[in-house]
């Protein structure tokens, strides 16, 4: 797959690709590595009679451009996978970077490191368990905001979070192994489906706050309208002050479009040039005006994750928060939640046994994936529970420049175009790390690799849809999740339509060529839009990924949603949910501030209740 050209390393010759990939995939989940076996062999076994590892070079190279030119989808599956894999374990690697140039750092404008947060006190679960009057499973935006709320409310609270703790001082320097410690599933939880789509999250104290991109956005009103209009989410429009608070406590500032990096400027200019309106992403990391690790977490914690903003506030209100600790199954007496039933692993010692009772309330925010799992795995909400899955289905559309970009400078997402809001789509100027970034560069073997030499030269755009589509999450076999997602010829479209969008805002600003990262097309020339919108896709052609799982335990009446506007689940007392799995619908922006408002919103009305 790296056979090393015009100074790249050889994989496995040079530089050990294969062995920190084993190591890599020990973390994912068992369903997702029995799939992998299943595609390793196929791919193996293609060039039947042969294998392709026995493939002399020359033959290896001509077989992988067969498979970027086939026509065949599984054809291209197969060799995203590969290069998925490959380019991971590549791509991370300082000769590899060095060569290309690429840098991981991040920065304040004026030098200096942000002060240090609040401590989070003794996160090690001791003894046989715990009580307390709430307890939160999660902490996340969720539930890190309901925590502070709860405890600065006088209440005495627990939080749980199955993830460890990382911060500044002690992220992986390694980023295989921080994928693999601070995502649930190495990153590669996978929504099956016809594409099959990449959802990563995190498990890690913080939750996705700690690996997400700072980007921070209010719900747009015409969404809350909706929300409060058709599914009885009576204080939908009543979030002001929340949101208010929150963009306080968490420093958010539009990013200055002079040091925003050469990315997002220019999908500023190809905007303004075509009269799309956008603007600067606001984000809540203060003064930052560098940043690439945020994948990885902030190297200097400039990014004011939960970890580093409303956890301290709620230890400081008296709260206590244990990591390590997975919580296995809700404890209900008389029908009513009392406590959760958990494994406790800190530090990666043997698990034990872990009981919390909880006197008044317990509240789950593990989030669209992690709070259905618990309340199924607890026999708890109904058929309502897992349904509703939305996930803002995205793809990278990537261009060519002659000018160099090196999109790792500046901020990693950095302006946003919402023009075509009124048709699902919000476009946002996002450059992804080498490791993530480079498997959708065109081209397989040398071609790939020459690809990746000219990386500094790309920029790239995110097209998000507001979907309309949805999937469920359901209880695995092996005892994880099994998530499903069906994208409609609609949506499929809808994508289509922004892929074509981002591509004439890439073209307005001077692209040579756009990847659309659709097989068939393969490279768009400033002439080509005109035969691509022409062109009808199939769902299942489209390369996409996904990061705002919601809606999978959402706000609604009884007969159709699993919680009331309060939060409660139908069914069960003193047991709510506060993370995005409340959203009855896609909120159509990065989630983040809204999941933020509606966990103050039902922390506030149970501080009240107790």
């Amino acid at each position: 797959m790296a056979p090393g050209v015009d100074g790249l390393p050889a994989a496995e010759r040079e530089v050990d690709v294969s062995g920190p990939v084993a190591e890599f995939v020990r973390a994912t989940s068992p369903s997702f590595r029995n799939q992998l076996r299943l595609g390793l062999r196929v791919f193996e076994w293609l060039p039947f009679p042969w294998r392709f590892s026995r493939l002399s070079p020359e033959q290896a190279e001509e077989y992988l451009r067969k498979l970027e030119g086939s026509r065949l989808s599984l054809h291209h599956d197969l060799l995203l996978m590969a290069k998925i894999l490959a380019t991971l374990g590549y791509a991370v690697t300082a000769p590899v970077q060095a060569r290309i140039g690429f840098e991981v750092r991040c920065g304040l404008a004026d030098g200096t490191l942000p002060e240090p947060a609040g401590g989070l006190g003794d996160t090690e679960p001791r003894g046989e368990g715990e009580e307390c009057d709430v307890l939160v499973i999660g902490s996340g935006a969720g539930g890190a905001v309901a925590a502070a709320e709860l405890a600065e409310a006088g209440l005495d609270v627990l939080v749980l979070e199955a993830g460890r703790h990382y911060d500044r001082d002690s992220y992986p320097s390694d980023h295989l192994e921080a994928i693999a410690e601070l995502y649930r599933d190495a990153g590669l939880t996978i929504a099956a489906g016809k594409p099959p789509i990449p959802v990563p999250v995190a498990k890690v104290v913080g939750g996705t706050t700690v690996i997400n991109s700072g980007t921070c956005f209010r719900a747009p009103r015409e969404v809350l309208e909706r929300w409060r209009r058709e599914h009885g989410v009576e204080w939908a429009l009543e979030l002001a002050a929340d949101y208010a608070e929150a963009e306080h406590t968490l420093r958010v500032t539009p990013l200055d479009p002079e040091r925003m990096g050469r990315n997002g400027q220019l999908a500023m200019e190809g905007a303004a040039a075509l009269g799309a309106s956008g603007g600067p992403i606001a984000r809540n990391a203060g003064s930052c005006v560098q940043c690439s690790s945020c994948p990885f977490g902030c190297e200097i914690d400039a990014k004011r994750g939960m970890h580093v903003s409303y956890l301290p506030r709620a230890v400081a209100a008296g709260a206590r928060l244990r990591a390590g600790v997975e919580a296995r199954r809700l404890l209900v007496e008389d029908g009513r939640a009392v406590g959760v039933a958990a494994r406790a692993a800190p530090n990666r010692r043997p698990g034990r046994d872990y009981t919390v009772r909880a006197r008044r309330a317990v509240v789950v925010a593990g989030g669209a994936f992690g709070t259905p799992e618990l309340l199924q795995r607890s026999g708890l909400g109904g058929g309502a529970v897992g349904r509703n899955l939305h996930i803002h289905p995205a793809c990278w559309v990537g261009a060519r420049y002659a000018e160099e970009v090196r999109g790792w400078d500046g901020v990693m997402q950095s302006y946003y175009v919402d023009q075509w809001e009124p048709q699902g789509l919000l476009l946002e100027a996002t450059f992804t790390p080498l490791a993530f970034g480079g498997a959708w560069l065109l081209g397989a073997g040398v071609d790939h690799q020459r690809a990746m030499l000219d990386f500094g030269h790309v920029g790239s755009i995110g097209v998000h849809l507001c979907d309309r589509s949805a999937g469920r999450v359901g209880l695995g076999p092996e005892g994880g999740i099994r998530a499903s997602y069906k994208l409609t010829r609609d949506d499929a479209d809808r994508l289509a339509f922004g892929i074509a969008r981002a591509a004439e805002v890439h073209f307005a600003a001077g692209a040579t060529e756009v990847y659309p990262n659709i097989p068939r097309v393969g490279t768009l020339k400033p002439g080509d839009l005109a035969t691509f919108e022409a062109t009808r896709f199939k769902p299942g052609e489209l390369r996409l990924e996904a990061f705002h799982p919601m809606g999978t335990a959402r706000i609604g009446a009884e007969d159709e949603g699993a919680c009331a506007a309060d939060g409660s689940l139908y069914g069960t007392e003193a047991l709510y949910v506060a993370d995005a799995s409340l959203f009855p619908t896609s909120v159509g922006v990065n989630p983040m501030m809204t999941v933020i408002a509606f966990a103050k919103q039902i922390a506030r009305g149970i501080a009240e209740s107790a």
